[in-house]
C-alpha cells in the first residue's frame, strides 16, 4: 500500500456482508497497479495504506514496528478522497507485518456509489455531543414515534462504552475517545414491520491527541499521563513540569493557577504551534465539551483550549457508570497539542501514581494524528513473544512507563502527501521489544533514553 476502526465489512444499507465485492475500477483513471508498492515513489506519492494492486490487501510486503498503526484504503486508490468513502485502521502485529485494514468504507463496497439519502456515516470530534438520528437520513421517515432505538458499539479497550441519552427521541450519544464506533438503528413502522440499518460514526481530533485507558472493574486505580515537551530532555516531575504536561499543571485548573508551561508562542496563528487559541468555530474548540462539567470551565475561561492540554484528570471512578456526564464515569485521561511543531520528537509517559488493587493493571495508549490512529500500545507492541505491558500490585505509587516518541514530520514540498506522524515505541531492549518500565524516584532524575534520529525520506 497510505482511523481507528473496526467492523470493516459494515453495510450501511443493513445487514452484514461475508465477503467483499470484485474490486470497482474507476473508468475516469484507476490507480491500480500491477504490484503493491511501499513509502514514497519517485512522483512523490506516499503508498502507505493503500491496495496498490487492488487485489484487496494493504502493505502485505511493506515492513512496519509492532503497535504502530496508520489508515489504510482497500480497492482502486483513485477512490480513496471519493464523498462516501473512508479509511480503515491497519496495526503492525508482533512480526512486523501490517494487519488487516478494519473498519472505514472503501472502494472494495462501492462506498462510491453508496446512496448517502438512507443510512449514512457521520462524524465528530471527541466530546462532542452527537445527534445519531443524523445517520438515519430518509431511513427514518416512516418510523413511528417512540419507536426507534439506537445502540452503539463502541472501539476496542473503550470501557465503559458511554450510553445513549436524551428523550423524544434518545439518539444522543457522547464519545469520549476516538476511533469508529458502530451505530445500530431499529426502528417499527406504521405496518407493524421493524426494520434496522447500522452505519459508522468516525470520531477523531486535528492535531496530536494521546489517550490512555485501563481497566476499572472491579475497581479503579490512579493512572496518569504525560506529554514531555518537544525535543526537550530535562528530566520528568510528578504531577508536571515546565517540560512536562502531566495532572498538576496541564489541567485548567494548573493553567489558571499560574502553570510555567508555555512550549510555544502566545501570538502565533495556526496552524503554527501556539499556547491559547479561541477557535472562532464554537464546535473546533474541543475542550468545551469535556465531561464532568470540565468543558463548561474550559468555555468560562474565556481563552480557548490550551497546548498542551489535560482535558480532565481521571482520579477515580465507577465501572458500572455508563453516563459520560456523570462525575463518577470512568473517563479516560487525554492530552491534545492541537497545532504541534513540525520535526519535534514527544515523549509520552504513564505513572501508575497509586491504589491498592489485587490484580495486575493493563495501561493502553492509543496515539492519534489529525484523527488517525498511529499507534495502539500496550495490549500490543512489547515482548517477544508478544504479551501485554502490565503494572503489577507492587508497582502502585511508583512504576514509570515511557511508552514511545512522536513526532510530525515537515511537509516535503516534492511530495504529493506526507506522512501524518511517526510514532516510535521505547524499549529497554529492542531485540526483545521489552517495555521501558522504570519508577518515578529514577525518572525524576533523567529523562530517559535519547530520542530517536529524525526520519529522512
Amino acid at each position: 500500500g497510505g482511523s481507528d476502526g473496526f467492523g470493516g465489512m459494515l453495510n450501511i444499507d443493513g445487514g452484514m456482508t461475508e465477503e467483499a465485492p470484485d474490486v470497482a475500477v474507476n473508468p475516469c483513471g484507476s490507480a491500480c497497479g500491477p504490484v503493491e508498492l511501499c513509502g514514497v515513489d519517485e512522483l512523490g506519492v506516499d503508498h502507505d495504506g493503500l491496495d496498490d494492486d487492488c487485489n484487496g490487501m494493504i502493505d502485505e510486503t511493506c515492513a512496519c514496528i509492532a503497535g504502530q498503526a496508520h489508515s489504510c484504503f482497500r480497492g482502486d486508490p483513485s477512490f480513496r478522497h471519493s464523498p462516501g468513502c473512508y479509511p480503515g485502521t491497519q496495526l503492525c502485529d508482533e512480526t512486523g507485518t501490517w494487519g488487516p485494514c478494519v473498519g472505514g468504507v472503501h472502494a472494495d463496497e462501492d462506498c462510491h456509489m453508496r446512496d448517502a439519502t438512507g443510512c449514512h456515516p457521520i462524524q465528530a470530534a471527541p466530546f462532542a455531543n452527537v445527534d445519531l438520528k443524523e445517520g438515519t437520513g430518509s431511513f427514518s421517515g416512516d418510523a413511528l414515534p417512540g419507536s426507534e432505538v439506537w445502540t452503539v458499539a463502541c472501539p476496542p479497550g473503550v470501557d465503559p462504552c458511554p450510553s445513549v441519552g436524551g428523550s423524544g427521541p434518545a439518539d444522543d450519544f457522547k464519545p469520549l475517545q476516538s476511533g469508529e464506533y458502530t451505530v445500530t438503528y431499529t426502528k417499527r413502522t406504521a405496518g407493524g414491520e421493524t426494520a434496522t440499518c447500522a452505519y459508522p460514526l468516525f470520531v477523531g481530533a486535528r492535531g496530536l491527541r494521546v489517550e490512555l485507558e485501563w481497566e476499572h472493574d472491579p475497581y479503579s486505580v490512579d493512572l496518569d499521563l504525560y506529554l514531555h515537551k518537544p525535543n526537550n530532555t530535562q528530566p520528568w516531575t510528578i504531577g508536571g513540569s515546565s517540560v512536562a504536561c502531566g495532572y498538576g499543571n496541564c489541567t485548567l485548573e494548573g493553567l489558571v493557577e499560574g502553570s510555567s508551561i508555555r512550549w510555544f508562542g502566545d501570538d502565533a496563528a495556526p496552524p503554527e504551534p501556539v499556547n491559547w487559541y479561541l477557535d472562532p468555530e464554537e464546535t473546533n474548540n474541543t475542550c468545551f465539551y469535556a465531561p464532568r462539567g470540565v468543558g463548561d470551565a474550559w468555555r468560562s475561561y474565556g481563552q480557548g483550549c490550551h497546548n498542551p492540554r489535560l482535558d480532565l484528570d481521571n482520579i477515580a471512578c465507577l465501572h458500572r457508570i455508563t453516563d459520560p456526564d456523570n462525575p463518577n464515569f470512568c473517563a479516560p485521561e487525554n492530552i491534545n497539542v492541537d497545532f504541534p511543531p513540525k520535526d519535534g520528537w514527544m515523549r509520552v509517559a504513564v505513572h501508575y501514581f497509586g491504589g491498592t488493587a489485587s490484580f495486575d493493571v493493563h495501561p493502553r495508549i492509543k496515539i492519534f494524528c489529525n484523527g488517525e490512529l498511529g499507534a495502539d500500545l500496550g495490549p500490543t507492541g512489547f515482548h517477544d513473544p508478544e504479551e501485554p505491558v502490565a503494572f503489577i500490585p507492587e508497582d502502585s505509587g511508583d512504576r514509570f512507563w515511557l511508552v514511545a516518541d512522536v513526532m510530525f514530520p515537515e511537509p516535503d514540498p516534492g511530495q504529493c502527501s506526507n506522512p501524518t506522524c511517526v510514532v516510535r515505541p521505547i524499549y529497554q531492549d529492542e531485540t526483545m521489544k521489552t517495555p521501558f518500565l522504570s519508577d518515578a524516584r529514577t525518572m525524576v532524575r533523567q529523562f530517559g533514553p535519547p530520542y530517536p534520529s529524525l526520519p529522512r525520506p
